[in-house]
């Protein structure tokens, strides 16, 4: 079971006061060391006799941060070296998140945004200035750097997993901004590609407050998280939105996951006799699994699910933070009266079990499949058990979770639709670790998936490609008549 939302509980320290000079190359160093400690005491790759390299992974991302000491002049020089570090991981799950105590990063721009659209990168936002190139206008290079290393050294060595498409369209966006990043030039002149000729156009830096930059970057991504719940189409089939698996029982999203569910249950019967289903996953970037397998239940049938052979295992690193964090959900669990029974015992069996093999001395822990309620299924497909369609839409923003639940519905005869999604690697679940500087905290993976058929960082690519504006609901419902 995916329970990435783990991130969500993280108990923060009191922020560090900012009023003291602060000697960056020193906080550099001495989260850079608890990060390092962290991945090696509690990260499953570390003890992981399947993947030998990731010692020396380990290696090479402290040393490549290490060299990077000597920029970090300020906060963003400290934070760009973290964002690389976390990047080489090439791990979605290994990710960098500010606290309260971070500085915000000044951010500049030209006054117009790329993005991409496929390979290309065209404009895709411009704010009224003059002599901007006009939207829809293909960036061929920047001071002599051509447009798909560029944008591969300004933002892929910092997001990681450049080689995805949702990497691109959801980084992108960030190629024309400056962000105080030390370790990348400034940039001056762009060659963009207008009405058939090259045209030239000097950058004029401006500043771009918070509010708009999160627009200006929206538009980059044509991304969009639309509310969770359902909804009767006019010709008998439904409209099912969930935007987010989060499965805190203290947020929103669990609270209204569990009405939406509680409101389909007794229309169990009419979706699955229903001519189509609509799944709407647009937005959602994981949680926990058992959202997405009672959905299928509904669907589909409780029987046709629970007879699926599953063939896949997950094992647990045993260390003393991971067992702590995963103790520290379950008491939250047993404080919520909608908690999900499945997830409770689930966790009741994987910290016992847990600490028990770290008694033995043993570093990873095999999960019993009785207690695995929320594995991706690792067979083939097999055959639908229903006449009417399931259709799922997806977007770039696909990610842990979300990619279970396309990896069971699929399998259950759903068709995708919508864009390529996002990929996760075989390491997940993880918890938070709050850095010793308390600007940041970096998340840990405490498990590693066995046996699971989509590939390791392998994202699922839609059986029918949508060509328009993802956040246009209306338009992407009329699209999906003509199919």
């Amino acid at each position: 079971m995916a329970i990435a939302w783990l991130l969500l509980g993280a108990v923060l320290a009191a922020p560090a006061t900012q009023d003291a000079p602060i000697d960056w190359p020193s906080t550099l160093q001495k989260d850079l060391e608890a990060a390092d400690a962290a991945m090696r005491g509690s990260h499953p790759g570390a003890v992981d006799r399947q993947n030998p390299g990731f010692g020396a992974q380990l290696d090479a991302a402290l040393a490549l941060a290490r060299s990077r000491a000597g920029k970090a002049e300020s906060f963003a020089g400290y934070w760009w070296a973290m964002k690389g570090y976390a990047a080489s991981f090439n791990d979605g799950h290994v990710s960098l998140n500010t606290l309260a105590a971070a500085p915000g990063l000044p951010t500049r721009w030209p006054g117009f945004l790329t993005g991409f659209d496929g390979d290309m990168q065209v404009v895709m936002t411009v704010d009224g200035g003059p002599a901007h190139p006009p939207l829809g206008a293909r960036l061929l290079s920047c001071d002599g750097i051509d447009a798909q290393t560029l944008a591969a050294r300004r933002i892929g060595d910092f997001s990681g997993r450049w080689n995805l498409q949702a990497s691109r369209l959801d980084g992108g966006g960030e190629v024309l901004l400056e962000q105080g990043n030390p370790y990348v030039p400034v940039l001056h002149t762009c060659v963009f590609q207008v009405d058939g000729r090259e045209k030239s156009y000097a950058l004029r830096w401006q500043p771009l407050e918070a509010a708009q930059r999160k627009e200006r970057l929206a538009d980059t991504r044509r991304s969009v998280r639309p509310a969770n719940g359902w909804r009767a189409m006019p010709d008998g089939g439904y409209w099912i939105t969930t935007s987010s698996f989060n499965a805190d029982p203290t947020e929103q999203n669990f609270r209204e996951l569990t009405a939406l569910l509680e409101q389909l249950a007794p229309k169990a019967e009419a979706l699955q006799q229903a001519p189509w289903v609509v799944l709407d996953v647009r937005g959602n970037s994981g949680g926990a699994s058992q959202w997405s397998i009672e959905l299928a239940r509904l669907i589909w049938g409780r029987a046709a699910v629970d007879a699926l052979p599953d063939h896949s295992w997950v094992e647990w690193r045993t260390s003393q933070a991971n067992i702590a964090q995963l103790r520290g959900f379950l008491q939250k669990l047993e404080q919520a009266p909608d908690a999900s029974p499945a997830l409770r015992r689930m966790l009741e069996s994987v910290t016992a079990g847990m600490a028990q093999a770290r008694g033995r001395g043993e570093a990873l822990w095999r999960e019993p499949h009785a207690a695995n309620a929320g594995a991706a299924p690792a067979a083939g497909p097999v055959a639908p058990v229903r006449k009417g369609r399931v259709v799922v839409v997806a977007d770039a923003a696909c990610g842990s979770a979300c990619l279970d639940a396309l990896d069971l519905w699929k399998r259950l005869g759903a068709v995708q639709v919508g864009v390529e999604t996002s990929a996760d690697s075989l390491y997940m679940d993880v918890r938070p670790e709050r850095l010793p500087s308390g600007l940041a905290r970096i998340s840990v993976p405490m498990k590693v998936f066995r046996g699971r058929v989509r590939g390791s960082n392998e994202p699922h690519v839609p059986d029918h490609r949508y060509e328009g504006d993802m956040r246009d609901t209306r338009a992407l419902e009329a699209w999906l008549l003509t199919l």
